[in-house]
């Protein structure tokens, strides 16, 4: 397979980069007009929020009463090691599966709670969520609110934009700004390098030929032809920050298992065998914005979390908890970490993580949770403020409650809260135009 049947495989292609000539000049150098960076971590199959970000204490939500309430809490068929009650954080509570390492960090976030998906579909809560706009069926509309900020901000990264395991929708933004997808997080490492990582017995002399004919510009035709062409403009261009990106040496910073990278793999928790855990994800996160390899981050955090069946006590508990507390340990790498350009990474970053729905308050007759209208969702970092709830779920049964948009406050005869909400904060968050999701931001958020 030759260079560019293996970028164009691997995400690499035209699309994917938005540097111009001398990246390595200005890799470390702020956008002049939006200094900031933004990450969006997607939990894939529809999150329990009463064991996350939306709990209820089983000494008022028991067995006993849960055909009143419509809320059944189950904390006690957890294993072992997760709390029977919720966690006190401070200025909310948390569900028992959202971990000591993120209740910790309670002042660093805030919750949005009493979300109406209007939808069970997997598809159509995740495209929701991701675009900001409500699905055609099953089809996204509009871009990735990922891609928005991206275009908005500006191509001075080799990968502005860098996706792991999430969907990425560019519909009318710069090339640049639509997601480089990655397949798993080592897969970096051998992108980012001139030879792809891989082996060759090509000769030097070859190798050398090749490597003149991959800097020269391809002169196609009189300007008026083809060669003259946008397009063709466009492939000439990105055609050299291809060649920048791999021969810019960045891929030492992704190679996870060297000695250079022990106090990364110490700090996430990264054992062998776990690059592909929502530790090893994270820590690719972190890593993309600390070198000034990209300004958006999207990837899922966690996954496998659509558990209709008894499995619902043993896998999900842990495979959120795993999610969440990766989520801190990213938070802390962010806060001690100064970015590209000065100052500290978390004071220039905005955070979102999200769903595609809820689950059912109530377990079903195989022991587990089916799909549910509400949801939750946090939002940290840059512009917002932290420690805040806004919106509620009622009872019974956890619907979505009505708020004062003012004040984030239940209000009967208010807005219900939708992803078009969240989505508008943290775009509005960072100084970017949100008009295109045709929603307003939730004040009590901005900082």
């Amino acid at each position: 397979m030759n260079r560019r049947d293996f970028l164009k495989t691997a995400g690499l292609g035209a699309a994917a980069f938005g540097l111009s000539s001398g990246l390595l000049s200005r890799v470390a150098r702020a956008a002049e007009q939006h200094d900031h960076y933004f990450v969006f971590g997607y939990f894939e199959g529809g999150w329990d929020a009463l064991l996350g970000l939306d709990p209820r204490d089983p000494r008022a939500f028991s067995e006993l009463n849960m055909r009143e309430t419509g809320i059944q809490p189950a904390y006690d068929r957890l294993p072992a090691a997760f709390s029977r009650v919720p966690i006190e954080a401070g200025p909310f509570a948390l569900g028992p599966a959202a971990g000591d390492e993120l209740a910790a960090l309670a002042g660093d976030f805030s919750v949005v709670r009493g979300i109406n998906m209007a939808t069970l579909t997997h598809e159509v809560g995740r495209r929701y969520f991701i675009t900001g706009r409500v699905p055609s069926g099953l089809q996204a509309r509009g871009n990735s609110v990922a891609t928005l900020c991206c275009g908005q901000m500006g191509a001075d990264r080799p990968v502005p934009h860098l996706g792991h395991q999430i969907e990425n929708y560019n519909v009318d933004q710069p090339a640049f700004a639509g997601a480089m997808s990655v397949a798993a997080v080592e897969h970096m490492q051998f992108i980012l390098q001139e030879n792809l990582g891989l082996p060759t017995d090509v000769p030097p002399n070859v190798k050398g030929a090749l490597g003149a004919y991959w800097r020269r510009r391809q002169d196609c035709a009189p300007e008026t032809a083809a060669g003259g062409s946008r397009a063709a403009a466009l492939y000439a261009e990105n055609r050299a920050r291809a060649r920048d990106v791999v021969t810019s040496q960045l891929h030492r910073h992704f190679q996870f298992e060297s000695a250079e990278l022990a106090d990364v793999r110490q700090h996430f928790g990264i054992g062998p065998g776990m690059l592909e855990t929502p530790y090893g994800r994270s820590a690719l996160a972190a890593q993309a914005l600390q070198v000034g390899l990209s300004r958006v981050v999207s990837l899922a955090l966690s996954t496998q979390l659509d558990t209709h069946d008894q499995s619902w006590a043993t896998d999900h508990p842990v495979r959120l908890y795993e999610g969440f507390t990766a989520l801190a340990r990213l938070i802390t790498r962010l806060k001690t970490t100064e970015a590209p350009g000065g100052g500290a990474l978390w004071d220039k970053t905005t955070l979102v993580c999200f769903s595609e729905f809820t689950r059912t308050p109530r377990l079903n007759e195989r022991s587990g949770r089916d799909h549910h209208l509400g949801n939750c969702a946090l939002v940290a970092g840059a512009g917002l403020k932290g420690g805040v709830v806004i919106g509620s779920s009622d009872s019974p049964g956890m619907g979505p409650v009505p708020v004062d948009l003012t004040t984030g406050r239940a209000q009967e005869g208010g807005v219900t809260l939708s992803p078009e909400h969240v989505m508008t904060t943290v775009l509005t968050a960072a100084g970017l135009d949100a008009s295109s999701l045709r929603s307003t931001p939730l004040p009590t958020l901005l900082a």
